[in-house]
């Protein structure tokens, strides 16, 4: 894994983020349309919705619901401008990052992300 600088600072949007373990249950919104971040599906639980990827979904045949194939947070990574980041997995214009200041951990948009360091 390599290590990359932060071009500009980034501030979570959403606040009440969705956390799902392997193995539950989603009903299923619509599709993100942006280009750069196709792949990401809206969901939502009794509790809790927020954007999810595509690949950690197994869609049922009704395709209204799905199910999670691997635990997941949408948490988003505060970062600022010039901070370094981990760069640990990436999916649909996101990367789950660390940031090498705070060990935090999060999703963050990969159009901020610069060269490795």
């Amino acid at each position: 894994m390599k290590v990359y600088r932060i071009l500009k600072t980034y501030r979570t949007i959403y606040k009440n983020l969705i956390s799902l373990k392997k193995g539950d249950t989603v009903n299923l919104g619509e599709e993100e349309k942006e280009e750069k971040w196709k792949g990401w599906i809206w969901t939502e639980t009794a509790a809790e919705k927020g954007w999810i990827p595509l690949q950690i979904l197994e869609i049922a045949e009704d395709g209204k619901t799905g199910r999670i194939l691997e635990d997941y947070t949408a948490k988003e990574l505060d970062a600022d401008e010039g901070d370094s980041v981990l760069k640990i997995k990436s999916l649909n214009g996101w990367t789950w990052s660390r940031n090498m200041k705070n060990n935090d951990e999060g999703w963050i948009p990969d159009e901020i992300i610069g060269n490795h360091i």
